[in-house]
């Protein structure tokens, strides 16, 4: 089943109903299907074909959720990418993927991405251009109003088509890309839906990357698979989240312990009216049980610790009706889970095909149908799933994953430095600081690589 299909028989039913806010602007159900099958027919007037790889490298905005729909509805592959990624980590997923098409901002083209292209590939901004008239350069605006007319074929991808390509690291020295089909996001989403009860009636504050899994899955294809209301934020900043909760009477927030544990230290009770927030999902890495519990104590928020990957959509989250603090809860929708040696395995219809162009590492991570993930656990009597650390040479600062390998690899290319050692400190907020001691040639002093 096509990605689109659900969220097309959605459109019908909820049509004038707002699905999307993003600051002064809204959008309907039947606006936002509307815009997406416009989108996609100007994707196919300007070349784009089924299987395609098309880069989306956008902040959070409507645009980035109309490309990756379009993109699915004519079984195009999307690859988000985190905006944050340097040109030294977006050259690297560039030469694996090989895109035909990025999609991305003038600002984030000029900055990062174009010194690194190394052929003529399409190019489309965000934003007005601010040299138009370039060959193979088009903006999405120009592609919607190609949209107007034309035909789109029928639904056509199987559960086994391939619709993303989502990068990820776990301690190789290099960003590994997960296949993810169309099957493994349908199946991820109604296990979410299902452990977390995601009403019609809900308000869902968007604020982490929509290039990162869990946001893409909990905070747009399940609220819209549901008919829901998401808000989209661009910032972090805790004055502005808790504004956006009031204003808008947001009453489900995903986010990061990071942004959780912010806007604990932000709060100042009686300046901002938050009391339509309950409850919230925290995931990406995680949060302790004495910081669960100062939040629920000062902010009034329930939070339900779940649990995924990058290779696996959501894994597991605590259902609203047994919420066990210090667990990453149970499994969602036909997953399987089970421990071997003290890692955590995964099994089941949300496991990723495997990772691009890495024949190696597939046969090494995926075995006999299950995925061995890297991570340390255990299972209690209940199936609740508890985290003991990780097996891999990976940490996680801000909810994302950081290959200490990679870091030790760009430290290295500085100019005079011959060994490098790493020291991992936890922190609070982010969880874990890197530390880093270079020695320096005697000959050659360390200079700032430009």
């Amino acid at each position: 089943m096509n990605l689109g299909t659900s969220l097309h028989w959605v459109s019908t039913k909820m049509k004038d109903k707002v699905c999307l806010i993003e600051g002064s602007q809204e959008v309907s159900y039947s606006q936002l299907w509307e815009n997406i099958e416009r989108l996609a027919k100007g994707f196919l007037k300007i070349g784009i074909k089924e299987n395609d790889k098309v880069v989306i490298i956008l902040p959070n905005c409507k645009e980035f959720i109309y490309s990756f729909y379009s993109l699915a509805r004519i079984n195009a592959i999307s690859v988000p990418l985190n905006t944050y990624l340097t040109s030294y980590e977006l050259d690297k997923m560039f030469k694996d993927c090989d895109p035909k098409v990025i999609i991305t901002t003038y600002e984030l083209y000029k900055e990062r991405i174009a010194t690194i292209l190394s052929k003529n590939i399409l190019i489309i901004f965000k934003d007005e251009l601010s040299e138009p008239g370039e060959d193979g350069i088009f903006e999405l605006g120009d592609l919607l109003a190609k949209g107007r007319t034309g035909k789109l074929p029928r639904f056509g991808a199987n559960n086994n088509q391939i619709a993303t390509i989502n990068y990820t690291y776990r301690g190789l020295g290099e960003p590994l890309g997960a296949m993810l089909t169309h099957g493994n996001y349908h199946h991820g989403a109604i296990g979410y839906l299902r452990l977390t009860k995601v009403a019609t009636t809900q308000r869902v504050l968007l604020i982490t990357p929509m290039s990162h899994i869990f946001t893409l899955v909990s905070c747009v294809i399940v609220p819209l698979l549901r008919g829901a209301t998401v808000v989209i934020m661009k910032t972090f900043i805790p004055r502005h989240i808790f504004k956006a909760i009031e204003e808008h009477r947001i009453d489900f927030l995903i986010a990061v312990p990071t942004i959780y544990i912010s806007l604990l230290k932000n709060y100042e009770k009686g300046r901002f009216n938050i009391s339509s927030l309950k409850y919230g999902i925290t995931g990406g890495s995680y949060l302790s049980e004495d910081m669960h519990r100062e939040i629920k104590e000062n902010m009034g928020v329930e939070l339900l610790q779940g649990y995924g990957l990058t290779e696996t959509m959501p894994i597991t989250c605590n259902p609203r009706l047994k919420n066990k603090t210090g667990s990453l809860g149970i499994p969602g929708h036909e997953v399987k889970v089970k421990i071997i040696d003290g890692e955590i395995l995964v099994g089941g219809p949300t496991v990723m095909k495997g990772y691009y162009n890495k024949n190696g590492e597939n046969k090494k991570y995926l075995k006999d149908g299950w995925f061995y993930t890297g991570d340390r656990g255990y299972i209690d009597e209940e199936g609740y799933i508890y985290f003991k650390g990780l097996k891999k040479d990976i940490i996680k600062v801000g909810g994302n994953n950081v290959d200490l390998n990679e870091v030790k690899d760009v430290l290295n290319l500085f100019p005079g430095a011959e060994k490098v050692r790493l020291d991992i400190v936890e922190d609070e907020l982010w969880g874990h600081r890197i530390h880093a001691e270079i020695s320096v040639s005697s000959k050659k002093k360390l200079q700032r690589r430009k």
